[in-house]
């Protein structure tokens, strides 16, 4: 079986790290893999270490902060171009099946669409739960595609799967829950190293809705209870939410009790040296970070909110708390704090779930069962519209794939050139 997937990044972050682990599970399965990626990044290095082909396509996203009609109109004009670029690479390269890695891109679809060959969609995110990104089309229009595109929609939890609930054939979406692989020295958790603080984590992009505020007036309250915590928040980006965050430290005296680390490609070492991680998102669709803390062996407190109910079962694998109950969530700080021993056996319980759930086998194997299901025969589909080394497609045949959709309106006969090598930008 031969595979394309299409990733919207090469950088390292949650859906990347995921593909990484699928990718590894899928070459013990003898699956053949190329992986699409709009640009150099860290994803590269980790392609290249385990010897997959990989080629760098300038595809766009079709998705983040809201935009002027204008430049929604040029981007999904690219999209549509870029997709024939695409569809002519899996063409060359003869993939069974396309695999895109988010929906916060459509090149993929539109290509597999274009070829007639089977497309899964793969969604590390809600159409729905981060106000701060919209789609170029609007959700309903994105939605319709993304149910009359795919052969199935693999999504990762409960939740997520919970919000495409309106789409006409449930049957066609999968919950598959990703693997985390801890690395070689997780083992038991380390003592934390001697201070006279408890030291508190929080990793993920600097952002409003990751919930890193509550975190600050949570210790905060804890501070005027007379006990010495810290708090360490791991994470790049939103630099205007950091100034915030800075202000906010300032203005509760809690700035010599904050430390803002940047980021961390491996945040292991950070979490065997905290006494509690903190998952204080509005929304997680999936969340690795609890995962990774679980494989750690650190008690988690999460917000009870999306997949993070999923993943801990209060009072056993962590504690929950009520989103935006700050309150709620210093107490349970305080709780974890005043009762050690507690802390160590939830930690230890958590582990032993965790490991026992989120393997890399079974992850890769749910995911082959679901890609055999869609797998066309082995003579494969056959392309008309393509010739040696060119892409011809009509007007008709995009406005085919996109339903009538203002992207494909009138759009006239249209033909690229691509050159391609063996491994390398395009």
């Amino acid at each position: 079986m031969r595979v394309c997937f299409i990733s919207h990044s090469a950088g390292r972050y949650g859906a990347e790290l995921a593909l990484l682990e699928l990718l590894q599970g899928l070459l013990c399965s003898g699956v053949e893999i190329l992986v699409l990626v709009p640009k150099k990044g860290p994803l590269l290095d980790e392609l290249e270490r385990l010897n997959i082909e990989w080629r760098i396509v300038g595809y766009p996203v079709w998705m983040s902060r809201p935009r002027r009609l204008r430049s929604r109109v040029i981007r999904l004009l690219k999209t549509a171009l870029m997709s024939i670029r695409v569809a002519w690479i899996i063409r060359k390269w003869n993939a069974d099946i396309v695999y895109t890695n988010t929906v916060v891109i459509g090149v993929g679809a539109l290509a597999a669409r274009l070829l007639r060959r089977p497309h899964v969609w793969h969604s590390h995110e809600s159409l729905k739960h981060n106000p701060s990104q919209k789609f170029d089309l609007g959700e309903q229009t994105t939605s319709y595609l993304l149910h009359r595109l795919s052969a199935a929609i693999i999504v990762t939890s409960r939740s997520v799967k919970n919000d495409y609930k309106h789409l006409p054939d449930p049957d066609r979406i999968r919950v598959v829950y990703q693997s985390v692989t801890p690395c070689a020295n997780a083992g038991s958790p380390e003592p934390v190293q001697k201070r006279l603080f408890f030291q508190c984590i929080i990793i993920g992009s600097l952002h409003p809705w990751k919930g890193q505020d509550q975190a600050i007036s949570a210790l905060a309250q804890l501070t005027g209870r007379n006990i010495n915590a810290h708090l360490l928040l791991v994470g790049d980006d939103g630099r205007r939410y950091r100034t915030q965050l800075v202000q906010q430290a300032e203005d509760l005296d809690m700035t010599r009790r904050l430390t803002f680390y940047g980021y961390a490609e491996d945040p292991l070492p950070l979490i065997r040296n905290a006494d509690v991680v903190l998952v204080c998102s509005r929304w997680e669709a999936f969340g690795r970070v609890a995962i990774e803390a679980m494989l750690a062996g650190k008690p988690v407190i999460g917000s009870a909110r999306g997949a993070t109910t999923e993943i801990i079962q209060h009072g056993q694998t962590g504690l929950l708390y009520e989103w935006g109950n700050i309150e709620d969530l210093a107490e349970k700080i305080q709780f974890l704090h005043d009762n050690p021993e507690e802390a160590r056996r939830i930690g230890h319980t958590a582990q032993q779930w965790a490991a026992n759930r989120f393997t890399q086998n079974r992850y890769a194997q749910e995911i082959l069962d679901i890609l055999s299901e869609v797998a066309p025969n082995p003579s494969g589909p056959t392309m008309q519209h393509f010739s040696t080394g060119k892409v011809a497609v009509s007007g008709a045949a995009v406005s085919e794939i996109v339903e009538n959709e203002p992207v494909a309106s009138g759009m006239a006969e249209m033909e690229t050139q691509v050159e391609t090598s063996n491994r390398g930008a395009i």
